[in-house]
Formats: C-alpha cells, sequence, structure tokens
C-alpha cells in the first residue's frame, strides 16, 4: 500500500472500507464492507462476509454479531479479496483507525501475490487533527457527536458508510 495514511488531499472519489475479524494481530477476516463516492454520493456498494477458517472468538460475535453459523460456506478471503480491489479500482482507501484494516488487506494481498497501492486516508487521523479537543474518537462517539446515521456499529458496511460521511463532514471543516 502506498504512502503514508494521507489526510492532505480532497478526491473526488474513494472507497470507504471497513473489516471485521476475528481478533487482533493474525486474526483472519470475517467480513468486507465499503461504498463507493463519488462527488460526495454513494454510488456503489461492497458487502461481504468470509469464511476466516477458524472459529469466531465468542467476545466477537458479541461485537458483531457475526457468528460462525453465518460465515460458514462463505468464500474465503482468497476468492473476496480480489473482487473488493476490482471495486475498489485505483480510488483511495477511506477508513476508520486505517492502519489496523490496512494491516489484515495488506497481509492478505500479500499472500496472493497481490501488491496495493491505493493511498489510504485514515478518519482516527484526520479527527484527531481537525477536532483536536474531542474526548474520543471513537467511530460511534464520532458519529453521535456529528449527528451521522450509524445503524449497526461494529458491522462492516455500515461503519464504512459511516466513515464516509465522517470523511466527507470532515473535508467541508
Amino acid at each position: 500500500m502506498a504512502g503514508v495514511y494521507s489526510t492532505e488531499r480532497n478526491y473526488p472519489g474513494f472507497v470507504a472500507f471497513d473489516l471485521e475479524t476475528t481478533g487482533m494481530g493474525n486474526a483472519m477476516i470475517t467480513e468486507i464492507g465499503a461504498v463507493k463516492v463519488q462527488f460526495g454520493e454513494v454510488i456503489d456498494r461492497f458487502d461481504a462476509l468470509v469464511d476466516p477458517g477458524e472459529p469466531i472468538p465468542y467476545f466477537i460475535t458479541e461485537l458483531t454479531g457475526i457468528t460462525n453459523e453465518m460465515v460458514r460456506g462463505q468464500p474465503e478471503i482468497s476468492q473476496v479479496l480480489p473482487r473488493f480491489l476490482t471495486f475498489a479500482e485505483d480510488l483511495p482507501l477511506v477508513a476508520h483507525n486505517a492502519p489496523f484494516d490496512a494491516s489484515f488487506l495488506r497481509r492478505e494481498a500479500a499472500k496472493l501475490g497481490i501488491v496495493v497501492e491505493n493511498p489510504i486516508v485514515d478518519t482516527l487521523r484526520l479527527a484527531r487533527r481537525v477536532f483536536p479537543r474531542l474526548p474520543s474518537y471513537k467511530l460511534t462517539f464520532l458519529t453521535d457527536y456529528f449527528d451521522i446515521r450509524h445503524d449497526h456499529a461494529h458491522r462492516a458496511s455500515s461503519d464504512a458508510e459511516a466513515a464516509a460521511k465522517l470523511y466527507l463532514m470532515m473535508r467541508e471543516v
């Protein structure tokens, strides 16, 4: 993935994305959600459950609502990731706490021999810079604080759409 987690440029188009995983570190991806935005409007969506090839811990199911039964029989990441990257094209990728999501994306892409060169925009880093005195920078706090609709926290598509709206709002500040 090229470059630093950029917050400097305003792009007319981008893909906001989020990953759900079985945990931290060497955990596996269980869901990819994304929205493609052009000139401030969502023009397309990507949502896929992924069979992680390992059990989902109870606390992750409690957090995300994603169960072992939901991912059983779903495609593996080796099938889903190329579809996501085709969806994203060469557009910038926007995520809240982008280093976390990008690390999983890079790791899984590398296993497939893919180099992801999309610029990365981190809404967490940007929020800290644009609003330096907020008590929290969690996505759920920011969406509540700025009255951004966020119906299903910790589900990839909902978090991706919330990050897109947050990014669009911060670009106007």
